[in-house]
């Protein structure tokens, strides 16, 4: 059978590791070649299942298998694919119509009814889950702001980097010509990325900018 594998992972950070794309690409690989299916190519997105009009990777994937390139659509899980029980149902439906197949390495299988019901039951069940940590969550959160502990990631900006973004923001200089700068010099993002994004710029100075405030409210 021939297949279009799909990966995705929700945050940028994961994308930039590549550990999570990588893994969901060794699986599919693994899976085809112990299957005997041609996976064709993977197509990849880093966003988060919540938003799935965002889901491009996986419009071109499920494209390709509408234009016949394909025989299926292969996920690593069909969390990967789909999140939302009714978007589930919308591409289950779709596959029906198009006469192709959304499957996942632990053999759910839109083309086979029972692996169908499978693929409801485990969906209802990761939906539970993250309603239940979201919930834990939030009452661990308002458990600590109740206790007066301060929320929040703290900075990973070096001190000398914020003072230098904070200054050529007062020069005038705009977010994306800093960014600019401090990509072409090579100096870290928080997250360990070589490329500035002009948002991180301005959180890094609207942090700064709000620090020096309470300081001076302070002294």
């Amino acid at each position: 059978m021939r297949v279009v594998g799909y990966v995705r992972v929700s945050t940028a950070r994961q994308g930039e590791s590549g550990y999570g794309l990588d893994a969901q690409r060794a699986t599919l690989e693994r899976y085809c070649e112990a299957n005997g299916h041609e996976l064709l190519t993977i197509t990849t997105d880093i966003v988060s299942g919540a938003k799935t009009e965002a889901m491009y990777g996986r419009e071109v994937a499920i494209a390709a298998v509408e234009a016949g390139v394909a025989d299926a659509l292969l996920v690593r899980s069909l969390d990967r694919a789909t999140r939302d029980q009714e978007d589930a149902a919308r591409l289950f439906k779709r596959a029906e119509r198009g006469g192709w197949r959304l499957m996942d390495t632990d053999k759910a299988d839109s083309g086979d009814p029972s692996q169908r019901l499978l693929a409801d039951i485990r969906l209802a069940v990761a939906a539970e889950e993250r309603r239940k940590i979201s919930e834990r969550t939030r009452e661990g959160l308002a458990a600590a702001k109740a206790r007066g502990v301060r929320l929040g990631r703290p900075s990973s900006v070096p001190p000398e980097v914020a003072e230098r973004i904070v200054a050529m923001r007062r020069e005038g200089k705009s977010a994306v010509a800093i960014a600019q700068r401090l990509t072409n010099e090579g100096v870290p993002t928080p997250g360990g990325s070589e490329i500035w994004a002009h948002s991180t710029v301005r959180r890094v100075y609207l942090n700064a900018e709000r620090a020096e405030a309470k300081r001076e409210a302070v002294a």
